[in-house]
């Protein structure tokens, strides 16, 4: 019961984590949840006590095997030796020169510790920084660079740090021992990771070649994997994690040419991989957050403020051998190359996307809390407290230097396209290409209406214009989107009066009884009252609004099956005012903007129509409700494809125009694919 709360409870903290990031934008979401895990630890003194025996098998193993399988193996390619460089011959000069750096600045700490913390803050995360650098001008070289490197130093850095935590474990430490075992553990892992990689290469060949091709069970496999390897290069004592990372590569070298592999097992894989990661690094950062306080009870051997000055230099030292390595290795490439020189401002840009985090926090928490020989693990308080603040430090330092030397944004002009093509690439914006997207869909659509659709067409289309609306109001500026508002909330003004016109000459007519008139009086009255929401689209308040509208039908409900009257007579009653006020606001809409001061106003026309869509899909709800709609489903189907089709040809003119840029392309397909591919398996089920 204790570990399932625990999990409730970190799964909460992460998705709180990632609600504020979408509203802290400048702060990376592992900071936040950080946070959030000091805060119920200090304020609700909680504890987690880690079995640090399975921490690398939890997090780390399917961490890697996710990034190994999901690389695009060009990128690896084409940048092999500086990833290479980076990954191994970086993390043994980071690990030795800063190891033997930090165990002379801090005397308390033996040296196998002292190489341990330089080993395990080695790996780099490639997620943090991309998180980070969506507001700087970083050239894609750096960043595959910094996606290739940590696939590699993951494994290279936590072998080394492996070692060293088990020479403190032990007590012992020989140069030539640690040598012979690291190739056996290096060769032997790799070893397992082939084997491993063909042999469930060859269950999924199996598979197929019987038919079994539930997309479940190859994600179920797929889940599965990086455990298992793990679990058996542990066991015969090499390493676990190069063996998930070169089973990883070699699977996914055979997907990709595996003609059994299809486009759906291939998303939801990915999705699948998106949300377990989504979940194992915010539980490891929140559990960062919540040790973070035992971190800092160091003892008498050390002060907090002394270790804080440690835990800065230590980044420093870091920071500087990465700055350092960039800057040799940029010169021994370029030193023939005439009109080329190795770059400072490269070499501090590589420096600061060396941002530490998850694996490096993970690594730390693996620690034992004892020895071989029953004593408490030397300084691990303070490993933790250095790893902590280096993470911490490596994220601050990369948020606020890495827009000043990489630059903000530009927009490059593409080969072959002019400058003022470039330009208008530049002003058009995602929300603003999804509009037009969007609107040529309801174009299509409208041309499509037919008396026999009108029901469905006017629903599918009042769908549209909400989230052309909710775009908008994303990238139109409030100097011109609020005179479009105001004269769009005095149009459905006019339109409400007309309904309450209606009813009340409805009722006159004695065509409907007082309790149908106070019902849809109250009803308009409502609308009149949220009339600011409506146009605004507060999503808050929206809530509340639905929350007040079922509850309000469902009185409805109670008072017509109390009512003396019968209810089929009652039904029929609100069918009539529902009907003739929807006409007279489409009369009354209609009137007013063909009028000299509709004209003199800010109205758009796009509003007008929408109001007047919403009242015809009502009056076709109101005719079909009562005489039936033969196949809805296959006309809502015909035209949602119809609509998902003129979104695609949208996408390829602005593509083609140069109006938008690939990336953007690639975004706005994506969405239209996915919209598909949950209608359809909607239909499916």
């Amino acid at each position: 019961m204790v570990l399932l709360q625990t999990v409730v409870g970190l799964t909460f903290l992460v998705v709180l984590g990632n609600v504020l990031g979408n509203f802290l934008k400048k702060i990376p979401v592992s900071l936040i949840q950080i946070g959030l895990g000091l805060l119920v630890a200090v304020f609700f003194n909680v504890e987690i006590e880690l079995d640090t025996e399975w921490f690398l098998l939890l997090f780390i193993a399917p961490l890697l095997y996710s990034d190994a399988w999901r690389f695009p193996k060009k990128e690896l390619w084409e940048l092999r030796g500086p990833i290479f460089g980076n990954a191994i011959l970086l993390v043994f000069i980071t690990t030795i020169v800063g190891g033997f750096l930090i165990y002379w600045m801090i005397p308390q700490l033996p040296l196998p510790v002292a190489l341990a913390i330089a080993a395990i803050l080695s790996p780099t995360d490639p997620v943090a920084v991309s998180a980070i650098a969506s507001e700087a001008k970083l050239p894609p070289s750096i960043m595959h660079l910094v996606a290739g490197e940590s696939l590699i130093n993951d494994a290279s850095g936590l072998v080394g740090f492996k070692f060293a935590v088990a020479a403190a474990t032990a007590g012992t430490f020989s140069l030539w021992d640690a040598t012979g075992e690291f190739l056996y553990v290096s060769i032997v892992g790799t070893l397992v990771g082939v084997l491993m990689g063909f042999l469930i290469n060859a269950v999924g060949d199996w598979l197929s070649a019987h038919a079994i091709n539930d997309v479940s069970l190859r994600v179920v496999i797929q889940l599965f994997t990086p455990f298992l390897v793990y679990i058996i290069a542990e066991e015969i004592h090499s390493s676990g994690v190069i063996a998930v990372v070169v089973a990883a590569i070699i699977l996914n070298i055979h997907t990709k040419h595996d003609v059994d592999y299809t486009g759906e097992l291939h998303v939801i894989g990915i999705n699948t991989w998106n949300v377990f990661g989504y979940l194992l690094n915010g539980y490891i950062f929140v559990i960062l957050g919540i040790e973070f306080p035992l971190a800092t009870h160091l003892g008498k051997v050390i002060s907090l403020p002394m270790a804080i000055l440690y835990s800065v230099i230590t980044w420093f030292i870091i920071f500087g051998i990465r700055v350092i390595w960039t800057y040799v290795t940029q010169w021994v490439r370029l030193k023939n190359h005439k009109n080329e020189t190795a770059s400072w401002q490269v070499a501090i840009t590589s420096g600061l996307t060396g941002v530490r985090g998850a694996v490096t926090m993970a690594g730390v928490l693996s620690v034992p809390l004892v020895t071989d020989s029953g004593q408490p693990f030397p300084q691990r308080a303070l490993m933790l407290f250095i790893a902590a603040i280096t993470i911490i430090l490596s994220l601050v330092v990369a948020i606020v230097f890495l827009p000043i030397v990489g630059g903000t944004k530009k927009t490059q002009v593409p080969p072959g396209k002019n400058k003022a093509q470039a330009k208008v690439a530049q002003h058009m914006s995602e929300p603003r290409a999804r509009v037009y997207v969007l609107q040529s869909a309801v174009r299509e659509i409208e041309a499509r209406r037919r008396e026999s659709n009108q029901a469905v067409v006017y629903e599918i289309i009042r769908r549209y214009q909400i989230q052309i609306r909710q775009l908008q109001l994303q990238f139109m500026k409030t100097d011109k989107l609020s005179p479009i508002l105001n004269a769009e909330m005095s149009l459905r003004q006019i339109a409400l009066e007309a309904e309450r016109s209606a009813i009340q000459r409805l009722l006159v007519d004695e065509r409907i009884t007082p309790l149908v008139f106070a019902s849809e009086g109250r009803r308009i009255d409502r609308a009149e009252s949220e009339l600011d929401d409506l146009v605004t689209h507060d999503r808050g308040k929206r809530t509340w609004r639905q929350i007040r509208r079922f509850l309000m039908s469902f009185g409805r409900m109670v008072r017509v099956w109390l009512s003396d009257d019968s209810s089929d007579t009652l039904m029929s009653e609100y069918e009539l005012a529902h009907h003739e006020s929807a006409k007279e606001a489409i009369a009354a809409i209609s009137k007013y903007i063909s009028t000299e001061e509709a004209q003199n106003s800010h109205l758009d026309q796009t509003a007008a129509y929408n109001l007047i869509i919403m009242y015809r899909s009502r009056l076709e709800r109101e005719r079909h409700g009562r005489n039936g709609v033969q196949n809805v489903e296959d006309l809502k189907i015909e035209l949602e494809l119809v609509g998902l089709n003129a979104q695609r040809e949208a996408v390829q003119h602005l593509t083609e125009a140069h109006f938008i840029s690939n990336a953007t392309s690639m975004n706005i397909r994506q969405n239209i694919n996915f919209t598909e591919a949950g209608m359809l398996t909607n239909l499916e089920e």
